[in-house]
């Protein structure tokens, strides 16, 4: 059984249980903080679908922060962590690390207070207005120059931040926000032709090539599965 709360600032909070792992998880680019059996792992930016773990022995508990949040949190280039997963203690500074287990741990207890994660969800989006500002832009497709001059004055440094921020390129932050509006859209029954052209596909191929490796299905298979 799965089931999430999502924050004021767009983050979220999940618990997964008596799941025996294998389930495929769509990527979302997003970073979660994990915490099973008492151990809190980073499941880096992800670019490709992916099988879940199994449960701890009390379920599955995730921190999940938006594209482009996490670095201000774990002071780490997330590139070098993307589709990975990896303990906590590996990634960030001795302090950072503490303070955070010691907000995930009461998580496994039961209901538990939600404050700290809260608060650190908060500060992460007051402090990512650029961050955000990319997002936005990649909802709307504009063109990755375009992008970099406005934001960040050069393609180069623009790629480099991307990097270091979203853990991967923009072109892919385009791909990942098109993936999740088609998702959407075919969740709510719209036909596969016309989420490939309302989501900016250049035709059902593309959608379905696309969704095979960040989503782990064909577009019917998920439909279906969404039904």
């Amino acid at each position: 059984m799965y089931s999430e709360r999502v924050l004021l600032s767009g983050d979220a909070l999940w618990r997964s249980e008596d799941s025996a792992g294998g389930a495929v998880v769509p990527a979302d680019g997003c970073v979660d903080l994990i915490l099973r059996d008492g151990r809190v792992e980073v499941a880096g930016p992800s670019t490709r679908w992916l099988a879940t773990g199994p449960d701890g022995a009390a379920g599955s508990f995730g921190f999940r922060m938006q594209p482009g949040r996490a670095r201000l949190l774990l002071g780490l280039d997330l590139a070098a962590i993307a589709d990975k997963l990896v303990p906590l203690d590996d990634v960030t500074y001795r302090r950072t690390a503490a303070q955070l287990r010691e907000a995930m741990i009461p998580l496994e207890a039961g209901p538990a207070p939600i404050g700290t994660l809260a608060a650190f969800s908060a500060q992460l989006a007051e402090a990512s207005r650029w961050s955000d500002a990319v997002r936005r832009a990649a909802f709307e497709a504009t063109p990755a120059r375009d992008v970099a001059a406005t934001l960040s004055g050069s393609e180069r440094s623009f790629r480099r931040r991307m990097l270091a921020t979203f853990g991967y390129g923009y072109a892919t932050l385009v791909r990942l926000d098109r993936a999740h509006r088609a998702r959407s859209s075919l969740r709510s029954g719209s036909s596969i032709a016309d989420v490939a052209a309302s989501a900016g596909y250049a035709d059902q191929p593309h959608l379905s090539r696309e969704f095979r490796r960040l989503v782990g299905s064909s577009p019917a298979q998920f439909a279906a599965s969404a039904a």
